[in-house]
């Protein structure tokens, strides 16, 4: 038996009526693509869950003033832009350098060589995809990382389905030239 998934127009109006429930499933439906954001405005990848969780503490708070909430992600994705900006610019007044402890310490049993060769591809090419225009750096999210379908993609964005192709097209084309430098 087949069972739908509840809209988020229909998630949102539980939670306004009062259950927890449903504003837990928003949070599972967008938390990564939150994510995501929050990390390629603010380039602050080490504070992502605490702005997610910021992100979604904001929503939950503002929720009854969503005017049409069959528009939660897009909503969502704009309070998670507002949150990465104010990370970047407190980052920016911050003048002292965390360093965490743990990066000093070595364990024998690791190959050091070869996790430092993998971490390092993964932060390049994570650069590169934060280096993106937001829409295309999203595109990439949603269809890859998140593994949704064009249209999904297509409706979180606010755009066509060939227009998600179109974008996400521009931002392959584009990482790969920037991966071969």
């Amino acid at each position: 038996m087949d069972s739908i998934l509840p809209t988020d127009a229909e998630l949102v109006t539980e939670t306004l009526a009062g259950a927890r429930e449903p504003f837990g499933q928003l949070y599972d439906r967008y938390a990564r693509l939150v994510a995501s954001v929050v990390a390629g405005v603010s380039g602050d990848w080490a504070a992502v869950d605490d702005m997610v969780q910021e992100c979604f503490l904001r929503a939950y708070r503002k929720l009854t003033t969503l005017r049409d909430p069959a528009r939660f992600g897009s909503w969502i994705v704009g309070i998670a832009r507002q949150v990465g900006r104010e990370r970047r610019r407190a980052s920016r007044r911050d003048r002292h350098e965390y360093q965490d402890p743990s990066e000093f310490q070595t364990a024998a049993t690791l190959d050091f060589a070869a996790a430092l060769s993998d971490q390092d591809q993964i932060n390049a090419v994570m650069q590169r995809v934060a280096d993106l225009c937001e829409q295309e750096r999203l595109a990439i999210h949603a269809y890859f990382l998140e593994q949704q379908t064009a249209n999904e993609g297509a409706s979180i964005l606010g755009m066509s389905r060939s227009g998600f192709y179109a974008t996400l097209r521009r931002a392959l084309a584009r990482l790969a030239a920037q991966l071969k430098t």
